[in-house]
C-alpha cells in the first residue's frame, strides 16, 4: 500500500507539473498540489483515527475476515502521497 500510495502521489505531480507548464501557470503546482496533499493529509489522520476506534480491519457492527487492507496500512498510504505533493507545493513557496 505504501508504493502504490507513492506511485500515485509521483504521478498525480506529474500530471500537474505537465498541465503548468503547458499552461504557463506555475502556480497551479502550488494551488493544486498543495490542496491534494492537504486532503491527503487529513484522509490519513481520519483512518488513523478511525483504526484506534474501530480497530485495524473491523467494521461498525462486526470484524470481517476477508478485509486485506487495514486502515493503518491505508493510512500510512494516503501519508506517503501527500509528501512529494506537499514538498512541490514548499519549493514553489521557496522559489
Amino acid at each position: 500500500m505504501i508504493k502504490r500510495g507513492l506511485i500515485s502521489g509521483i504521478l498525480l505531480l506529474l500530471f500537474v507539473s505537465v498541465e503548468a507548464y503547458f499552461s504557463g501557470e506555475w502556480r497551479h503546482i502550488y494551488y493544486v498540489c498543495g490542496t491534494l496533499g492537504l486532503i491527503s493529509i487529513g484522509l490519513a489522520l481520519a483512518y488513523f483515527i478511525d483504526s484506534l476506534i474501530l480497530g485495524n480491519k473491523g467494521t461498525l457492527y462486526s470484524k470481517k475476515e476477508t478485509r486485506k487492507i487495514g486502515r493503518i496500512d491505508q493510512s500510512k498510504g494516503f501519508l506517503i502521497m501527500a509528501i512529494p505533493n506537499l514538498i512541490a507545493a514548499l519549493v514553489y513557496i521557496v522559489i
